[in-house]
């Protein structure tokens, strides 16, 4: 029997940096304003997402994507610092810090990579949390097409771990993150905006 899984790993990882593309086309014309604050610290929570998902999977092709959005993490902070101003980091990139910092710890006292990655996915889904308020208040605030590809890409995951019979736990990452990126989707939607437009004249 053909083994198809690893088109699903790597399809997973080309739309995932398929997205950061559009992401940072979008940054270049204005439709995108990434703080280089707040990417610094996503770039260490991916990095050690990625590390911590591949031990607790033991399996690269799921993990592929995770290091393809790593590697895009850090070309995006650095284009973001090129092109903006590094500020201060506020409390929640202190406290995601702080919680990527303990995942770190608890990884290397206990030798369990499960523990980190849950850790590590807790902070990120904090750090969702101004973007989905952000989003939820004001649809004109994303542009879905790189979030839909991220949702898009997250499913591919959760269907390789699936088939490829991984640890249940492994299936927290890839489940919660495509609920995560898929709801900015949904309320940054093109049907939302017009929405909003409508209510927005006729409070004018």
């Amino acid at each position: 029997m053909n083994d198809y899984t690893p088109v699903l790993g790597v399809g997973a990882a080309l739309l995932h940096g398929t997205a950061y593309v559009l992401y940072n086309i979008q940054t270049h014309f204005g439709q995108s304003k990434p703080n280089p604050a707040s990417w610094s610290v996503w770039t260490v929570l991916a990095i050690i997402n990625a590390f911590s998902f591949q031990e607790l999977s033991g399996d690269l092709v799921s993990t592929l994507q995770s290091f393809i959005g790593s590697v895009a993490c850090i070309f995006t902070f650095g284009y973001a610092l090129l092109n903006g101003k590094f500020s201060r980091l506020g409390r929640k990139e202190w406290f995601t810090l702080a919680m990527a910092l303990l995942a770190v710890m608890v990884w290397w006292i206990f030798q369990n990579a499960a523990y980190a990655n849950m850790i590590v996915l807790l902070a990120i889904l904090v750090s969702f949390k101004p973007t989905f308020d952000g989003v939820y208040k004001d649809p004109f605030k994303e542009v879905p097409r790189s979030w839909w590809l991220w949702t898009l890409a997250y499913g591919l995951t959760t269907a390789s771990v699936l088939i490829r019979h991984k640890p249940l736990l492994a299936l927290l990452m890839p489940v919660a993150l495509m609920i995560a990126h898929g709801s900015i989707a949904v309320l940054s939607s093109q049907s939302r905006k017009d929405r909003y437009s409508q209510v927005f004249e006729q409070e004018e």
